[in-house]
This record gives C-alpha cells, sequence and structure tokens, in this order.
C-alpha cells in the first residue's frame, strides 16, 4: 500500500533535498511529509527498503525528530471524513506506532493475513455461524494461543496491537480487536459491543445473532444475558450498547484505556497529556458525527 498521493520517485526527490539549509524547502519537504503521513507512517519500513540508506536514514530521523506532531496529523487524516467510520485497522496501528517507532505495520497486518488463512483453510463450505465462529475460536485460542492477560491486566502493552500479536496476551478490547481484524479478512458479519468495563464481539448476519467473549476463549452470551447484565450496572440505554458500536468508539475506548493506565497505574505525564490530544480530536470528530 503506497501513499496516497506521494509517489515513490517524487519521496525520492523529496528526500534529495533533506540537506538543503533552506527554509523554503524544508518547509516544503515538512508540508509533503504531513500531507502523506498516514501512509508514510503506516508503510514506513517497506518504503525505507526501497531508499537509498542515506535517504532511508533521513527518512527515519526526522519521522523520529517530530514523533507525536506526525503521529497526531496522521489522526487527523484518520478521522478527515466526519461522515464515514475510521479505519479500525489503521487506528491501532497508529497508536502501537506512536508507543515504539520501530513497529512495522506490514508485518501486523501479514500476521493477520496469515491467521485469516488458517481459518479459511479450516472453514466448512456451509453450516450454523457458531460453526464459523468455532474455527476462529480454535485457530486464535488453542494454535496460536491468545488469552486474557488476567495476571497483569493493568500492563500498558495489553493495548498495543504489536505487543498482544507478540505476547499472545492481551485485555479485553485488543482480544476483540483482533478477533474482528481477521473477521474482517473472512468477510464475516462480527461487530463490536462495549459493555461497562468489559468488551465483547457479536455476529450478526441479519438472522442470527450471537454475542460471544474472546476474552473468554470465545465464550457465548444470551442477549437476555446480556441486557441483564446492562440493567444491572444501570446502563441508561442497553438497547444502543447491544446494537454494537463503531470503530471510532473503539479506537476511543483504547486511548480511554491507556490514559486510565498511565495516570492510575504506571504514572507518565507525558503520555497521559498527548492521550489527551487524541481524544480531544476523535470528540471533535463525534460532536460532528
Amino acid at each position: 500500500m503506497p501513499p496516497s498521493t506521494l509517489k515513490m520517485d517524487e519521496l525520492r526527490n523529496l528526500f534529495r533535498l533533506l540537506d538543503d539549509e533552506s527554509p523554503e524547502i524544508q518547509k516544503v519537504v515538512q508540508t509533503e511529509l504531513h500531507r502523506n503521513i498516514l501512509e508514510i507512517l503506516l508503510n514506513k519500513f517497506r518504503l525505507m527498503d526501497q531508499l537509498p540508506d542515506r535517504e532511508a536514514a533521513a527518512l527515519d530521523s526526522i519521522l523520529r525528530g517530530s514523533h507525536e506532531e506526525f503521529i497526531f496529523s496522521a489522526f487527523q487524516q484518520l478521522t478527515r471524513n466526519a461522515l464515514e467510520d475510521i479505519d479500525l485497522e489503521r487506528g491501532v496501528l497508529l497508536i502501537a506506532y506512536w508507543n515504539d517507532s520501530t513497529v512495522d505495520c506490514h508485518q501486523i497486518r501479514s500476521q493477520l493475513d496469515q491467521i485469516a488463512a488458517d481459518v479459511r483453510a479450516l472453514m466448512p463450505g456451509s453450516g450454523h455461524p457458531l460453526a464459523y465462529l468455532d474455527h476462529v475460536n480454535y485457530v486464535l485460542f488453542s494454535q496460536y494461543r491468545f488469552t486474557g492477560n488476567s495476571r497483569d491486566y493493568y500492563n500498558p502493552e495489553n493495548s498495543f496491537i504489536d505487543r498482544v500479536m507478540k505476547t499472545r496476551k492481551g485485555i479485553p478490547i485488543t482480544l476483540a480487536v483482533i478477533y474482528l481484524l481477521v473477521a474482517r479478512r473472512l468477510s464475516m458479519p462480527i461487530y463490536g459491543v462495549s459493555m461497562p468495563a468489559h468488551f465483547i464481539l457479536k455476529f450478526n448476519n441479519g438472522e442470527d445473532e450471537i454475542f460471544f467473549d474472546p476474552y473468554y476463549e470465545g465464550k457465548v452470551y444470551s442477549r437476555q444475558e446480556c441486557y441483564n447484565f446492562l440493567i444491572s450496572a444501570r446502563h441508561e440505554d442497553p438497547e444502543k450498547v447491544l446494537a454494537g458500536c463503531d470503530h471510532y468508539e473503539i479506537v476511543k475506548r483504547i486511548l480511554r484505556n491507556l490514559r486510565l493506565v498511565y495516570s492510575s497505574y504506571y504514572f507518565e505525564p507525558e503520555k497521559i497529556h498527548f492521550i489527551e490530544q487524541l481524544l480531544s480530536l476523535l470528540d471533535v470528530r463525534g460532536a460532528i458525527d
């Protein structure tokens, strides 16, 4: 997936200007970087592999030098069209890249592709939706051994997709995100359900509706059980929750989880401040919606 507006030859020409001391030239470089930053960050290492060593090092250096500024610009691009839901995969990859600029987003995508391919190889041609879910559950929870990190629940690593993909341990929302991203590759109609203090998924093809929990290896709940839980939690609109949430809400909840972790368990004021900026950006989008 190359940058959408900046082609490879233009990128190479752009980075030949990095040594130019002219303020005007440097302004052009920065402008072009910001204009294409979402695709550049998500494809950073693929781009660097195609650049000469000097230009690749220059790209890495300039991205590291203004790391959070570029991340913020990328989030602005991610949320640019308020009339559409945001891309969940790009959102969680950006959060991972913010935490660690050495994250290879293309590699994570390839890992998700492989998991989906493993599920597809087992998937029957027809059957009840529960049978399809059983195959996804088998691959994710038995073959790849993804599991809930109950022993270290508030470790911030549980919120970053690259770390969860590596350790195979996460919290409800990140395990649900991995499930969603695999399901999308398989064209399965699965949606997030943002429960209070928990996050589950549901399969809904217009005929069958199945609520299930990736944190507990795909445990199935009835709609009534979910409804009763929301009533006991005194939620004001259970039906709205059970209808499912969009990707924008999922990304926002991951950021809120990180804000909680960095304010209550791993006190890091600078990270809290940046997360607040991202949440404010998402709140503006939410107000437009």
